[in-house]
């Protein structure tokens, strides 16, 4: 009755995201179906937060659900198998216990500049399994399999200096890029930058396209008028 009441959670979550998701097509105007309207950008800013607080608060449900699972088998006696150790780099094993993969990348270093044109570069803090694959020689790019689906979410602090009343905005660039799905950009006010540390938050989900390429390279692309001084990043990568 515990497990049947998580899996009863995890269907209403569900629920919740598919909600989220399309209140974001509804602002941006690509609901099917739905009205056309003129969102200003404060609007879709607003709605992008709104989501992404409901966002942060469905994964700290599914870090409780995890561990009630996981104790409920184990009063049962059915105690989870340990998972194996990471692969290492290169291409995948063909190991079952390697097919859902994960990877969690941090900045470099605290405290730089990041240039307009320019990818954000990283270090692996944290990797499981051997699907999502990350070298030191390319520390831009992560190599992922266009045919598995991905969850993706990044956190940026930046700051100043403030450039103009233009809009910045971060890209998910994708090479090639009809590998996946279109991944809208994180528009950013750069009024917020005059006075006070700006975080930037994204979650998506990255859909292969009917006939991808064999493989795909993702990096995070700063499209701004000047640069910004990013205090620390991370890049979460978890396959679906």
């Amino acid at each position: 009755m515990i497990i049947a009441s998580i899996a009863m959670e995890e269907l209403a979550l569900s629920h919740i995201l598919n909600a989220e998701g399309e209140k974001l097509q509804y602002i941006l105007g690509t609901l099917p179906g739905g009205q056309k309207i003129c969102a200003s950008p404060q609007e879709v800013l607003a709605v992008n937060k709104s989501v992404t607080q409901l966002l942060d608060t469905v994964m700290q449900s599914q870090m409780l659900l995890k561990g009630k699972l996981e104790k409920a088998l184990e009063a049962g006696g059915h105690a989870p198998t340990p998972e194996p150790p990471p692969c290492p780099g290169g291409p995948p094993c063909g190991n079952p216990s390697c097919r859902k993969s994960a990877i969690h990348l941090v900045s470099q270093c605290d405290g730089f500049s990041w240039d307009n044109g320019f990818l954000l570069s990283w270090k692996c803090r944290e990797r499981k399994g051997c699907g999502i694959r990350w070298k030191e020689e390319r520390p831009a790019f992560v190599d992922l399999d266009s045919e598995k689906t991905y969850g993706l979410d990044y956190t940026i602090n930046v700051r100043g200096p403030y450039c103009g009343d233009h809009a910045g905005a971060v890209f998910v660039r994708i090479t090639p890029c009809e590998t996946f799905q279109e991944v809208l950009p994180l528009y950013f006010s750069v009024n917020c930058l005059k006075c006070e540390p700006l975080t930037l938050h994204y979650s998506t989900i990255l859909f292969p396209q009917a006939h991808p390429a064999p493989c795909a390279d993702l990096a995070l692309l700063l499209n701004y008028g000047g640069s910004l001084f990013v205090e620390q990043a991370s890049l979460n990568i978890y396959e679906i």
